[in-house]
């Protein structure tokens, strides 16, 4: 069983990572993501493949277009180091489907990638 100080832990990286991509706050995105970490979905009916540094980078660059932070958790997987979480969230005028697979390295949880997928049907 999963305990509730992981689970604790876990959310925090989430409302983390969805409150530092809407405010575009580059220090936050890079402590909570592994530097290798990629960004993929489909966007515009093109695939796109984001390293960090770029999903920053159009994080930075929407900063002021997204608002306040909207998100929930939908799903929460453990299995021993390795997490991955489900996320509902609200960017720049869009509602996604974030995958966010994460691993506890050196006793914290980063996000080792994120897939998403934009729900054009239920737009904000």
């Amino acid at each position: 069983m999963t305990s509730k100080e992981t689970i604790a832990a876990i959310s925090d990286v989430v409302k983390t990572y969805v409150t530092a991509m809407s405010a575009g706050n580059r220090a936050e995105l890079e402590r909570i993501f592994f530097e290798d970490a990629s960004e993929v979905g489909h966007y515009e009916g093109k695939l796109l493949w984001n390293s960090r540094d770029a999903f920053i980078r159009m994080c930075e660059d929407e900063a002021g277009n997204s608002g306040e932070a909207s998100w929930a958790i939908l799903s929460l997987s453990v299995h021993g180091d390795i997490a991955v979480v489900h996320v509902e969230d609200d960017w720049a005028g869009m509602r996604f489907d974030d995958i966010l697979t994460m691993l506890n390295h050196e006793g914290a949880w980063r996000i080792v990638s994120k897939v998403y997928r934009i729900r054009h049907e239920e737009a904000p």
